[in-house]
């Protein structure tokens, strides 16, 4: 057994230790003494890439076998010679420095339960993404629920993959994004029900990103360690024409966006609700809206989500919620002709999307015509809108150019609301309706469609997040 301990600021460190020939398997087992996150990556003396795994204070380990490695590990031939662990701590650049003491030990040939779920590789030892992406799980076409945003305990989750494998069928969700920080499941679950896809959390004191059907998984040995430096690398995991690129509960303190240099036509997705059981999710959901407005009266037609951010088990609570923090909620429906990766990253990519709590949204636009994120050629638009939940009352929400111009109860009886012609575009906001004066939380949001004739879709006023920011502040908007 090999052991390292030492404390590690904002900053990184390698890790020697020899693995013997008669080395049948290898254990890397880590905790940080305080509460803190520390990312441990493990090569091999191939210089293979054999597992990556965000340590906490309580014990997580790395098992790698030749087969059915354990969770967040690679299998393959386990080479004797010198391999290393790289740790980061990548906290301290812009929020509160947090040194982590750490405490690591390196054991061979112990014993490994393997998982009885069935698992499909995705990562290789050069972090390179292996997925089917045009595989087809259902052949229809039509809007297709999941969860772009949530965790495991690969990361900062609660849930072990088994257990979140089984609370995302249970939940009855179509397709599922494991988005863990700075980190790519390297073994996804395969399942009759379920299209589970590669993702990862670009997590920095700038903002965190997900990029959702990467090409590569995220490999820090060559990068500046900055913040800039991270999320540029994230960034460049993306395949033009093929992976989304989305930004994180934008408005939420202290886990905001603030990188001002990221240039909005890369962005293909904003998550205007986050975790709605967290206590100031409400408040940050009103601030995206007003950023997204001011996106699209800028021109750039980026599609708004939802994403549970979900890291806990059923029965838990964040603090102050009566109702779980449960992956699926809220839910984004993406419209596909086929579930398969290229039809769900595509949707995305295009704004054919819609997101919802639990009302039981159901529309139309312009009798089927229409679906968000069209071109919609400036025509007049009739939307039909209903909802399947009667226990609350629900209120859509009409906004043109980013102005309320209608708010309209909504029921099971299928209701018309009718935009004239003029609008730049048209989204519908669903809410929670508490009373009669009172506007209500956001339950769920229909993606606009819009009128392509306007060349502001082609010549975008702002370019970057900083000059957005700007805008936003300035008198003149």
């Amino acid at each position: 057994m090999t052991q390292f301990q030492g404390e590690l600021p904002f900053g990184r460190v390698r890790l020697h230790f020899d693995v013997p020939a008669d080395a049948s398997s290898v254990s890397i087992t880590g905790t940080t003494v305080t509460k803190g996150f520390l990312y441990a990556a493990a090569y091999d003396a191939n210089g293979d890439f054999r597992g990556k795994v965000l340590f906490e204070k309580a014990h997580k380990s790395l098992d790698i076998q030749p087969h059915h490695s354990g969770l967040g590990a690679l299998d393959g031939t386990i080479t004797s010679g010198e391999w290393y662990l790289e740790l980061y701590n990548l906290e301290g650049e812009f929020r509160t420095e947090r040194a982590m003491q750490y405490h690591v030990e390196v054991s061979f040939n112990q014993p490994h339960t393997a998982s009885e779920l069935e698992l499909v590789n995705t990562v290789t030892g050069r972090h390179e993404i292996e997925f089917d992406y045009s595989a087809v799980l259902n052949r229809d076409s039509r809007w297709y629920r999941g969860d772009l945003h949530a965790h495991t305990q690969l990361s900062d989750g609660h849930n072990t993959l088994e257990a979140a494998t089984s609370i995302v069928e249970s939940q009855g969700l179509d397709f599922f994004f494991f988005t863990e920080h700075n980190i790519s499941q390297p073994k996804l679950p395969v399942s009759q029900q379920c299209l589970f896809l590669p993702g990862v959390e670009i997590t920095t004191d700038l903002g965190h990103f997900n990029v959702h059907g990467g090409v590569k998984s995220l490999d820090l040995r060559e990068v500046e360690h900055s913040s800039q430096a991270t999320i540029e690398a994230g960034l460049a995991l993306a395949k033009a024409n093929h992976t989304s690129i989305g930004i994180n509960h934008p408005m939420m303190k202290p886990w905001h966006w603030h990188y001002d240099k990221i240039e909005l036509s890369r962005v293909s997705t904003f998550e205007v609700c986050c975790d709605p059981t967290w206590s100031t999710s409400p408040k940050a959901a009103e601030q995206a809206l007003i950023v997204l407005n001011e996106m699209w009266n800028c021109g750039h037609r980026i599609t708004a989500i939802g994403g549970s951010d979900s890291h806990l088990e059923p029965h838990e609570r964040n603090p102050k919620a009566d109702e779980p923090s449960i992956y699926g909620d809220p839910s984004t429906f993406v419209f596909s002709h086929g579930l398969s990766g290229e039809g769900i990253l595509a949707g995305l990519r295009h704004g054919h999307v819609y997101f919802e709590r639990r009302c039981g949204l159901q529309f139309n636009i312009n009798h089927g015509q229409l679906i968000p994120g069209q071109d919609s050629k400036g025509q007049a638009l009739d939307y039909t809108l209903s909802v399947a939940d009667t226990t609350r009352h629900y209120l859509a929400e009409v906004v043109v150019d980013g102005e309320v111009t209608a708010r309209i109860p909504l029921s099971k009886a299928p209701t018309h609301v009718q935009v004239a012609q003029g609008y730049t575009w048209c989204r519908i906001d669903i809410r929670r309706q508490q009373n009669e004066q009172a506007r209500g939380e956001l339950e769920g949001c229909i993606n606009a469609v819009f009128d392509g004739n306007q060349s502001i879709f082609n010549t975008p006023l702002v370019n970057t997040w900083g000059e957005l920011m700007e805008r936003l502040d300035s008198d003149e908007v």
